[in-house]
């Protein structure tokens, strides 16, 4: 008799545990997202295929995020991506409208790219929108083909500042602190 009374005791605290929990703790429902690929947007990377980072800033101009290119990484091909822009729609280009890759050149580890001046006149202003501009281009860049540190040129010159808020007078090297996360 006690240990039906015992068991009766453990299956009312076990039924209530259970209702508090699924009051309190809801079960979430798994959803699928389907995915869809189009001309527009990004290409799926299958498992062993070769990828790599190209940095786009977010639209609230937050962060970096790296949108993945498949294929081996070039300074060519990384620079085209810079200039076509993210494919992405929560992301925005790096460079301002009509800003051109005019020339390029690489020095031991430092690579030296030369933009057009829509650089600068084009540029809407700003200091983190100057950060992510410049650190957009040199994360993107630094790595490639034993890439360290990218100088940035506009029209052949070395600029102190492109907007007046960074110093771009010396090669600059990868900043990892202004890289976000998707869903952050």
């Amino acid at each position: 008799m006690k240990w039906e009374r015992r068991l009766a005791v453990l299956v009312v605290i076990l039924i209530f545990v259970l209702t508090v929990r699924s009051l309190w703790f809801p079960t979430r429902d798994k959803v699928e997202i389907p995915v869809t690929v189009s001309p527009a947007s990004p290409e799926l990377i299958e498992l062993g295929q070769p990828y790599y980072p190209v940095y786009f800033p977010t639209e609230d101009a937050e962060f970096l995020v790296p949108e993945f290119r498949i294929g081996q990484a070039t300074i060519e091909r990384v620079l085209k991506d810079l200039e076509e822009g993210p494919r992405f729609p929560f992301l925005v280009s790096v460079l301002p409208p009509q800003t051109e890759v005019v020339s390029y050149a690489k020095q031991g580890s430092v690579l030296f790219i030369n933009f057009s001046h829509h650089l600068v006149t084009n540029h809407p202003g700003g200091s983190r929108a100057e950060i992510l501009t410049i650190y957009g281009i040199v994360n993107s860049l630094v790595g490639v083909e034993g890439v360290e540190k990218v100088q940035i040129l506009v029209n052949n010159e070395r600029l102190h500042t492109l907007v007046g808020h960074l110093l771009v007078d010396e090669p600059l090297g990868k900043d990892y602190s202004i890289i976000g996360a998707w869903g952050n």
